[in-house]
């Protein structure tokens, strides 16, 4: 009788830990800072850089997006059983997709993950790099100037400054470099000054910490590495929104009036 007891109490306890994570997700998320402050703790962030895709020149573009995936619809149960293959193959085609929030089982973070899952992660990045290339979303990275007018960079500025200080959103931006190269990052903050802004960014180059990059009105270029000029493209907001609604159903109404 008493390991009955005991057992009821301990699957009692597994599903009371389970109700409240998601409750604790969604409380968390209902604070307008929470997600932009995990990206200062490296064990919210990928295990590592980016790397792979074809002929092994990256896939900063995917791996940026699937880190805002993540950073904003998954959820963690460290105390359940770490998922088979399969299992876990579907959990990151769930965050590639970002429709729906995602428990992960049996890590405490999403470091552990992606480093427990890191071969997974990265054929998925490859593979989604090939089906958008088979698309030609590659044409990207030949639109835009590497460098543009005063006037355009601060409108390009004030724009991200919108979407993501005002709305309070982690932008995805193109990296718009010399010939058809073009990088990606996400800007988590930005700090507004009389005569520019300051960016906070996770760098898929750089993929466990935040770098801070200066914009000042009269630059008509930025420089990545202290080397290479570029300028910055805001790019797959609509992401960002098919985000906010895939916390919206899950968290309702909890998040009604805290996400745009």
């Amino acid at each position: 009788m008493n390991i009955l007891i005991t057992i009821l109490f301990i699957l009692s306890f597994s599903q009371a830990f389970a109700g409240e994570g998601i409750e604790q997700f969604c409380a968390d998320r209902s604070q307008p800072k929470f997600v932009k402050d995990l990206t200062l703790d490296a064990t919210n962030l990928m295990s590592f850089k980016n790397a792979g895709g074809l002929r092994n020149g990256g896939v900063c573009w995917w791996h940026s997006r699937f880190q805002r995936a993540a950073l904003y619809l998954a959820h963690y149960n460290p105390s359940a059983q770490v998922p088979d293959v399969a299992s876990a193959k579907r959990i990151i085609r769930t965050i590639r997709n970002a429709t729906d929030v995602i428990e992960i089982p049996g890590f405490k973070n999403f470091l552990e993950f992606s480093n427990h899952f890191a071969d997974e992660i990265q054929n998925e990045l490859d593979a989604w790099q090939r089906f958008e290339g088979l698309r030609f979303t590659w044409i990207r990275g030949l639109r835009g100037s590497t460098r543009v007018s005063a006037e355009w960079m601060q409108e390009l500025m004030d724009n991200l400054y919108e979407e993501t200080e005002v709305k309070g959103n982690i932008s995805y931006q193109k990296l718009q470099m010399k010939g058809i190269t073009a990088h990606a990052w996400l800007v988590v903050n930005m700090k507004k000054f009389e005569n520019g802004y300051d960016l906070e960014v996770v760098d898929s180059n750089f993929q466990n910490m935040t770098k801070i990059y200066q914009y000042r009105h009269g630059d008509t270029y930025l420089l990545y590495r202290e080397k290479s000029p570029f300028t910055p493209y805001l790019e797959h907001t609509f992401e960002m929104e098919r985000i906010s609604s895939a916390l919206k159903e899950a968290c309702s109404p909890s998040l009604a009036n805290s996400l745009q």
